[in-house]
């Protein structure tokens, strides 16, 4: 006798991250939230061609269509974990709070307030999950990494000039953990996913990077009654409003054009084979709320994109009325099961009647600690061989931050000084560089800047972040720590071995060579731009 069965696994990142969303510049990458269910899933099928021996993934093999292109085995996405563990979920879109106040929410779902305040969403990108028990609710928002690098050439294994484009990586960060879970329509295939699961070692892109290496285990197996929040389900009685929260991104399609259509009342009663109909909060707006997105996604046997499809995005919340009565069963089996397209790969994942409270006390989450990976002592000659790829790796980034840092700085009025003053004080920024020795170019500032007004003059016309260029130099060279805070680079440490770590915090020492340097490529920036601006005159 088949059974479902619902299988929760949690993934835990020993690298970044990348699973890339349709987002920011096309030369970057931005990573979801989330781990999507269609990277599970496709990591599950390489690893089912591992163990059985097969190059490609017969679609007519019952077993791999069960377990892969059809939607009998439903891969949900794995969201990030609160402190007990429990799998959070996108915030509802329908929750707002009155701009300036941050500890009551609303839930527009529920009842619109009448009260004459200006209101914002509460789901945004700074609280993309939440927790709601009771009429407490709390976010939270997965740690992410942002690592800048340039393109390198294949052959060179380097950039070159005209080719070396500076782009950036937003990924998730290592150490995190997320919850998923695998419904599964028959019991047959809960050994298959089991086995499975646990052989995944590598999720997303650039995994020859440094980024996507994971440990997946198996938490649990619930054969019994199951839902995706954790409140009872209850039947639905005639002309009774009630509320379809959306938690994940949902693909439908109008029956008679063909396409996306944010319709879920059609879609739903059609399901359910009752009549429905969207409930209003006034004659001026509704208590529906919902949003659309592109969404896209990636083919490794055809090795392109999929094209890309308009989905109504997670929490979205809309607002029905049913004509006549609506049982536990009929809910339960479309919570189940899912609506619209492509729900083997986590979309189409709905729930009734989640939220109760129409208003919500926002609440502190307890601290969640990144799990890292137990790293060895290391002692003599490797500890020395280790803590050199520390500084090598610190360097690196760094000086990819800093690079970015000198291009992104808000600088104007390149002509207003003489590239005889930009060439007298490259000279001694270079040699200061020699020994990190910044008080004497704040020496030189002071004697020879500062004491003649032509030159004074000259160095405050010249604008840098708003500041006058002479003003600029003297904070840098006062505080040579908040180089960090310039390059964006407050909190980077690389990490080889458990007793060897490099990292910039109270590294004066290089904290003084890198405002040198941040100094040196500013002044380099003026001198080519003016360089430039004098070519075109």
């Amino acid at each position: 006798m088949n059974a479902m069965r619902a299988i929760r696994y949690l993934i835990t990142l020993q690298e970044p991250l990348l699973a890339t969303r349709i987002a920011g510049d096309p030369n970057s990458a931005i990573s979801y939230p989330y781990i999507p269910g269609s990277l599970v899933r496709g990591a599950v099928a390489a690893a089912y061609a591992r163990q059985y021996g097969v190059a490609v993934l017969d679609p007519t093999n019952e077993d791999i269509r069960r377990l892969i292109f059809d939607h009998r085995v439903r891969y949900l996405n794995a969201y990030p974990v609160d402190a007990k563990q429990r799998r959070m979920l996108p915030t509802p879109r329908s929750l707002f709070q009155v701009k300036g106040q941050d500890q009551t929410l609303y839930d527009f779902a529920l009842k619109i307030p009448r009260e004459q305040a200006q209101f914002v969403p509460a789901a945004r990108d700074s609280q993309p999950f939440c927790w709601i028990e009771d009429n407490d609710i709390f976010f939270i928002s997965p740690e992410r990494r942002i690592n800048v690098h340039t393109t390198r050439d294949r052959r060179k294994g380097r950039a070159l000039e005209g080719s070396g484009t500076v782009f950036q990586y937003d990924a998730l960060e290592a150490g995190q953990t997320f919850a998923g879970w695998v419904l599964v329509d028959s019991d047959q295939d809960v050994s298959y996913i089991e086995s499975l699961l646990p052989q995944i070692k590598q999720l997303g892109r650039s995994s020859n990077s440094g980024y996507g290496r994971v440990s997946v285990k198996i938490d649990e197996s619930i054969a019994e009654s199951w839902r995706e929040i954790p409140r009872q389900l209850q039947s639905i009685q005639a002309d009774q409003p009630f509320v379809v929260t959306l938690l994940s991104d949902v693909l439908l399609r109008d029956p008679n054009t063909g396409q996306y259509t944010w319709d879920v009342c059609s879609y739903l009663q059609s399901l359910l084979d009752v009549k429905l109909e969207f409930v209003d909060g006034n004659t001026v707006e509704q208590r529906s709320v919902w949003r659309i997105e592109e969404v896209g996604g990636f083919n490794r046997v055809w090795g392109l994109p999929l094209p890309q499809a308009q989905a109504i995005v997670a929490g979205s919340v809309f607002v029905l009325r049913a004509k006549s009565p609506i049982n536990v069963s009929d809910i339960s089996a479309v919570e189940w099961r899912g609506i619209g397209e492509r729900r083997a790969e986590g979309f189409g994942r709905i729930v009734f009647d989640w939220q109760s409270e129409t208003e919500l006390q926002i609440v502190k989450p307890a601290a969640l600690e990144l799990r890292t990976g137990k790293l060895p002592d290391l002692e003599g000659r490797a500890k020395e061989m280790a803590e050199q790829i520390a500084q090598r790796l610190i360097r690196r980034d760094l000086d990819q931050r800093l690079l970015k840092a000198i291009y992104d700085l808000r600088i104007y009025g390149y002509n207003a000084i003489s590239n005889a003053q930009l060439s007298r004080l490259r000279v001694i920024v270079r040699e200061a560089l020699k020994t990190g020795d910044t008080d004497r170019l704040l020496i030189y500032r002071n004697e020879n800047i500062e004491k003649r007004r032509s030159v004074r003059d000259q160095f405050g016309r010249v604008r840098v972040k708003g500041k006058p260029l002479s003003r600029w130099l003297e904070g840098c060279l006062k505080n040579p720590m908040s180089v960090w805070d310039e390059i964006g680079a407050q909190n980077v440490e690389k990490r080889i071995a458990n007793n060897v770590v490099v990292s910039v915090q109270d590294n004066e020492r290089l904290a003084r060579e890198y405002t040198l340097r941040l100094i040196d490529g500013v002044l380099a920036r003026l001198a080519k731009e003016r360089r430039r601006e004098e070519g075109a005159a």
